[in-house]
């Protein structure tokens, strides 16, 4: 088989379109973020996935720390602004992990909520 078979295989429409839902079952963000504000998922599983991403979120942050602050070195006197996320990427990592915490019968009955408004 030569390169161009191989990408018009991989291009297919019915290759992708298989694809596709296989990607946003595994990390569906506005989904996490409709079980978030949902009332009938506990409260200990949106902790859980806020606690979650606040870890994540250190974690990132102390890994980068040597980036940062060489960025923040040469941005000071640029006056450009840091720090959106840490507010942003804790809610969005609760929100991925979210519908793996959540018990399977309400994400399966909020996704299909969804997907009747949509």
């Amino acid at each position: 088989m030569n390169t161009k078979t191989i990408n018009k295989a991989l291009s297919s429409p019915a290759l992708q379109q298989q694809a596709i839902p296989v990607v946003r079952r595994h990390i569906d963000i506005p989904l996490g973020f409709a079980l978030l504000k949902d009332r009938r998922i506990p409260i200990s599983k949106k902790l859980l996935a806020l606690l979650v991403g606040v870890v994540g979120t250190a974690l990132l942050l102390a890994v980068e720390i040597p980036l940062e602050l060489l960025a923040a070195i040469l941005a000071v006197p640029l006056g450009v602004v840091d720090g959106l996320e840490v507010i942003l990427l804790p809610v969005a990592l609760a929100c991925a992990f979210l519908p793996r915490l959540s018990p399977l019968a309400l994400v399966d009955q909020v996704r299909a909520e969804r997907a009747v408004r949509v």
